[in-house]
């Protein structure tokens, strides 16, 4: 997975089959407020995650998202960032993607590819960060994969695994994921007291907000100067996140993420734990890295449009 990175995750693994036209995700704009999750290997560590979806047609999901986070150690502050563009059409079974990661403000890694899932095989065409071709077991792009979650979930079904392509630079590893479906709590976590994720503060200005463009950091205010990205993503005006998905069908997704790099002992690579809204709107995140967890929820929630599909 990409930088070890959240992207909306064996054994016995199956196909993912069609998705049944029932499941659908809202085109939406959302923000995300993490902060760190008990103790680990890092003295603290804060992040913000933006994403927005939109439809251009009926059959296609193109996604802006962003991951910026602070991580301090001892003396020392890192701070990353990812901001992924993706354009995934499920009629023709294509993945158009792209990924810039930075560290320090310094470009540390461009992924730039395409991916088309034929018969039994997703063929993956590299131009970033070198250009190559791998061809693997065909796997689900990341809403298709969202989608079958959904529609399993509303089928009372409780393990979900298959495989998954994201546009990781290194697709010969193979991705898997375990998802474990349950209950979402009721009231959800973001939703009580103000807080975010399982107890977590909200972060104040830790990442931008998606906008015009991925890759802007800050956006100017009239006068020339800069203004905070919690400044940007906080209107008061608006209504709140838990009151737009007041209603909604909601689940507990537990999911674990395996590859070539797994643990011998059968430890994922990666591990996260959302609540999925039958809208595709996640809340109450927490992600489980090796050493640290994030932990949090939704910051700001614009749900937008959708085109009139059949």
């Amino acid at each position: 997975m990409r930088s070890n990175v959240v992207a909306h995750l064996a054994i016995g693994l199956v196909v993912v089959p069609t998705v049944a036209a029932a499941a659908t995700i809202a085109p939406h704009r959302a923000s995300y407020d993490l902060a760190m999750d008990g103790s680990g290997d890092l003295v603290d560590a804060q992040g913000r995650i933006a994403v927005e979806i939109t439809r251009p047609d009926c059959d296609s999901f193109d996604i802006e998202y962003r991951f910026v986070a602070r991580f301090q150690q001892e003396q020392e502050l890192v701070v990353t960032d990812q901001q992924t563009q993706t354009l995934e059409n499920r009629a023709d079974g294509t993945l158009e993607f792209e990924t810039r990661t930075l560290v320090d403000g310094a470009v540390q890694q461009m992924v730039r590819g395409t991916a088309v899932n034929d018969g039994q095989q997703t063929h993956v065409a590299l131009v970033e960060p070198e250009s190559r071709s791998v061809s693997v077991p065909l796997s689900a792009f990341p809403m298709q994969h969202t989608l079958t979650l959904i529609e399993r979930a509303a089928a009372g079904e409780r393990i979900v695994q298959s495989r998954l392509y994201d546009g990781d630079p290194t697709p010969e590893k193979q991705l898997t994921t375990t998802a474990i479906i349950g209950p979402a709590p009721t009231p959800t976590l973001s939703e009580a007291g103000g807080e975010t994720g399982e107890g977590a503060p909200a972060t104040e200005g830790s990442a931008p907000a998606v906008g015009e463009s991925a890759g802007e950091s800050m956006t100017d205010d009239e006068d020339g100067g800069d203004r905070d990205a919690a400044e940007i993503t906080e209107t008061a005006a608006e209504p709140s996140p838990a009151s737009q998905l007041e209603g909604l069908r909601s689940w507990r997704v537990s999911e674990s993420f395996y590859d070539s790099d797994s643990d011998a002992d059968g430890l994922p690579v990666f591990q996260t734990a959302y609540t999925l809204y039958e809208n595709g709107v996640s809340d109450d995140l927490v992600l489980t890295f090796d050493g640290y967890r994030l932990a949090g929820g939704l910051a700001s929630l614009d749900l937008k449009a959708a085109p009139d599909c059949p």
